[in-house]
């Protein structure tokens, strides 16, 4: 985890645990599990070009059973929306983190 998260944790505890706690109740509002909720958050990372969030949610996506060929389609599907340069950039990363 990030220093600076660690640090946000720690002097904003109350927001955190807020934030925490809207996090899993969307996590849990619907039919979809964990491994593609994962998958769909590292479409909307690549889109929002959060590359901290992206690394977050390949490893998670990765605990939950996702293959890298997901992964790598999760991040190519936002190529419409995203554009070319965003999605080079997060296959870049997502390599990084999918080396055996």
């Amino acid at each position: 985890m990030p220093a600076t998260l660690d640090i946000f944790k720690k002097d904003h505890a109350k927001a955190w645990a807020a934030y925490e706690q809207l996090r899993n109740a969307c996590d849990q509002a619907g039919p979809l599990d964990a491994k593609t909720r994962e998958l769909v958050k590292i479409g909307i990372s690549v889109a929002l070009e959060h590359g901290g969030g992206l690394v977050a949610h390949v490893s998670q996506a990765r605990k939950a059973g996702a293959q890298p060929a997901e992964i790598y389609q999760a991040i190519l599907l936002a190529t419409g929306l995203a554009g070319f340069p965003a999605v080079l950039a997060a296959m870049a990363t997502a390599k990084k983190y999918l080396k055996p």
